[in-house]
């Protein structure tokens, strides 16, 4: 029998209060990242981490989220209720410091874009802020709240009203390529992880399905020594009664066809992977060459919002006027890092 440690309701029950819900946030595995904007009705922005955001349909698309019990001042539920829209937007791998101080207790008249340095974005006729940052985001219109009566909870539903990403981040089958992407995952509530795509199989049927055999823990009984736990025939100074384990030859076909798959999906990906390093990295070095060859009669703020503009003789020029003060044209935002890369933020 495996040794496991085993922890009863009881034991939950008198961990220390940070210690347990650092433990219960972690046990049930890793979870999605998502910023959720709103605004109320004054105009005054909100933005939040949650990592409770779940798929509830396709057909209409439905997303839910879990809120905390409304005796405390949430801002996101009350403005959800005020105006009935939100976004929902990734959290992606260079923004994951400024997303996760979101959950900080900023009073109500402060937005959060604008304490965490993240970009407010307005796009078609929807109402609501999406972050600029985002790779990928959803507009949302809710359509009904559920009390969770076991600890006050509520789950807030919502329908899909919009989806905006890129189209390099959409495989052929529809599905969006989360790692290139560069959507992390939460452990917990503290804790951040790059994706990578291990594996991906077609379709589930029965027909289809592999030959497979449980994971054995002790692969020959001869030399297993139930006592301790350990491989340890060599050590023994007498014979054992124990027959020989019985040798069954694979199915050499499925083993064949389930390796190439592997083999192929691996392939594959990695192939993307690197393939969407590198177009990446030409991005950047492009981008890069443009914005320092621009026009600025300054010097540029490491953190700091700058965007890229083309005047009418075609030249190009750096400024900290947003796109939307003026009639010019925007090539891009960027913002410098301690590398002094110029990283684009509307992409």
């Amino acid at each position: 029998m495996k040794k496991y440690t085993h922890f009863s309701r009881a034991d939950i029950e008198n961990m220390d209060k940070l210690e347990r819900v650092q433990f219960i946030n972690t046990v049930n595995g890793f979870k999605s990242a998502n910023l959720i904007g709103t605004r109320d009705k004054a105009g005054q922005s909100n933005l939040a981490i949650f990592n409770s955001v779940i798929h509830l349909g396709s057909n209409p698309a439905l997303l839910g989220f879990i809120t905390r019990p409304a005796t405390l001042d949430r801002h996101t539920h009350t403005n959800i209720l005020e105006t009935g829209l939100y976004t929902i937007n990734h959290v992606h791998i260079s923004m994951t410091e400024r997303a996760h101080y979101t959950s900080a207790k900023f009073d109500k008249a402060i937005s959060e874009f604008d304490s965490c340095g993240l970009t407010e974005e307005y796009l078609e006729d929807f109402t609501i802020p999406y972050v600029l940052e985002s790779r990928v985001k959803m507009g949302m219109k809710l359509e009904e709240v559920i009390d969770i009566e076991v600890n006050g909870t509520m789950m807030v539903i919502g329908s899909v009203q919009h989806i905006y990403t890129s189209k390099e981040f959409i495989d052929q089958d529809g599905s969006l390529l989360l790692d290139k992407a560069g959507t992390v995952a939460i452990s917990g509530l503290d804790s951040y992880f790059k994706t990578q795509l291990e594996s991906k199989y077609p379709y589930a049927k029965v027909e289809e399905k592999p030959i497979f055999s449980k994971d054995e823990s002790r692969s020959d009984q001869v030399v297993y020594d139930e006592g301790s736990g350990n491989y340890n025939a060599s050590l023994l100074p007498y014979a054992t009664d124990q027959g020989a384990p019985s040798i069954v030859p694979s199915d050499l076909t499925m083993w064949k066809k389930t390796g190439a798959s592997k083999i192929s999906h691996h392939l594959k990906a990695r192939y993307e992977e690197i393939k969407a390093q590198f177009d990446e990295m030409k991005s950047l070095y492009s981008w890069n060459e443009m914005v320092y060859q621009a026009k600025f009669s300054f010097e540029p703020v490491l953190g700091e919002t700058y965007h890229l503009y083309r005047d009418a003789k075609e030249e190009l020029f750096l400024s900290m006027i947003p796109p939307n003060s003026w009639k010019r044209e925007h090539l891009g935002s960027f913002r410098l890092n301690a590398d002094q890369i110029w990283e684009r933020l509307d992409v």
